[in-house]
C-alpha cells in the first residue's frame, strides 16, 4: 500500500515555521497572538492569516506591508517573520523548480491531478495553506483544493555511472547482509551495473576499487585519484 502524502499544510509547518530560523526567536515575542504565528503559520495581518501571497507574501492584503497603519508588528516578531517569509519563497520555488510535486483536486470536476510546475509562477495567487488551496485573483477564485506534496524522484541519467547511487544502494545492501560472495561480485554486479545505468561496460579499475571498500566496510565511497602533473 502506497504511504499517504503529506498535506501542503504538513509540509508548509515544516519548512516554513518550524525552523529554526524562525523558532529561535520566540521566546523573546510577548504579540498577543504570536502563538497562532509560532506554532500554526498564522500570519501577523489583518486579514486572513491562513492566506499567504505568492507575489508578495511579507505584505498585508489590505494594502500595506506588514507593519504599516492597522498591522504593526513588534522589533522581537520582525526577524522570525523575516526568515518565515524568505522560506516561503524558497517553499514555493520548489513547486515552480519541481523539486517538490503538489497533487490537488480541480474543483470543478473533483479529479485530483499533479499541478504543473508554471502554475505556481502565475501572477496574483495566494496559498491557503490550512486548506491546502491555491487561489487566484480579486474573486478568490480557487483553482486547485486539498492539495497534498510529495518530493520529486531525479531523473536518472543514463549513459554514466552514478557511483554515488550504486555506494547508497550496495551499502544498504551491506546492511541487509544480502550482498554475494566477494569473489563473484564483479560477475553479478556488472550486468546490473549496465542495465541501472545504461551504460556499455564498466571501467574493471573503478570496480575493483569500489568492491574492496565495500566488503573492508567502509562508510564512504572510494574517490578516482586523480593523476600527479
Amino acid at each position: 500500500m502506497a504511504a499517504k502524502e503529506p498535506s501542503l499544510y504538513e509540509v508548509f509547518l515544516d519548512q516554513v515555521i518550524r525552523i529554526e530560523a524562525v523558532q529561535c526567536h520566540r521566546a523573546a515575542v510577548t504579540d498577543d497572538r504570536a502563538w497562532a504565528f509560532f506554532t500554526a503559520g498564522y500570519r501577523p495581518g489583518e486579514f486572513d492569516g491562513w492566506q499567504w501571497s505568492l507575489d508578495a507574501p511579507e505584505e498585508d492584503f489590505l494594502g500595506g506591508p506588514i507593519g504599516f497603519v492597522m498591522t504593526p508588528v513588534s522589533l522581537p516578531m520582525k526577524p522570525a517573520w523575516d526568515a518565515a517569509v524568505a522560506a516561503f519563497k524558497e517553499f514555493i520555488k520548489a513547486f515552480a523548480n519541481g523539486e517538490l510535486i503538489a497533487s490537488g483536486k480541480y474543483p470543478a470536476t473533483g479529479v485530483r491531478y499533479d499541478l504543473d510546475p508554471a502554475e505556481w509562477t502565475r501572477a496574483g495567487l495566494i496559498l491557503h495553506v490550512r486548506n491546502g488551496d491555491l487561489i487566484e485573483g480579486t474573486e478568490r477564485t480557487v483553482r486547485w483544493s486539498t492539495i497534498t506534496v510529495r518530493a520529486a524522484i531525479p531523473e536518472q541519467k543514463l549513459g554514466r555511472i552514478d557511483w554515488d547511487d550504486l555506494w547508497k544502494h550496495e551499502t544498504a545492501r551491506r546492511e541487509q547482509d544480502s550482498l554475494p560472495n566477494e569473489k563473484d561480485y564483479s560477475r553479478q554486479t556488472v550486468p546490473l551495473i549496465i542495465e541501472r545505468y545504461g551504460v556499455a561496460s564498466v571501467d574493471g579499475g573503478d570496480l575493483r576499487r569500489f568492491k574492496v571498500a565495500l566488503y573492508r566496510g567502509d562508510l564512504e565511497r572510494p574517490k578516482r585519484t586523480r593523476p600527479k602533473e
